[in-house]
């Protein structure tokens, strides 16, 4: 292994990494999680000013989401560039990760 190698893994090690680790997987369930709920009540896109997206992170969550084919990305109305709907496939792994309490 090289010196590069050798940094990752020490890098890879520390709390904050895992901590960033962690939230690479909870992160995208909550903001479906969020999507969907709006979406349950009021069977309309979910505005992009209504979502808590925090810079690049926050928008790359909305990218993973909607390149999985999660959530679809809509035309937004006259308050918002796009609105965010979830895809049958969003919805049944919302309502799986709620049965499972883990959003």
């Amino acid at each position: 292994m090289g010196d590069f190698e050798d940094f990752v893994a020490i890098i890879r090690k520390t709390q904050t990494m895992l901590a960033l680790l962690e939230s690479l997987d909870e992160e995208p369930a909550k903001l479906l999680g969020a999507i969907c709920q709006e979406y349950e009540a009021t069977s309309r896109a979910v505005p992009d000013h209504h979502l808590h997206l925090a810079g690049y992170f926050g928008e790359a969550m909305l990218r993973a989401l909607v390149s999985a084919n999660l959530v679809t990305k809509e035309p937004g109305d006259r308050f918002s560039l796009y609105g965010y709907k979830p895809t049958e496939a969003g919805l049944k792994y919302y309502k799986g990760m709620v049965d499972e309490k883990r959003i």
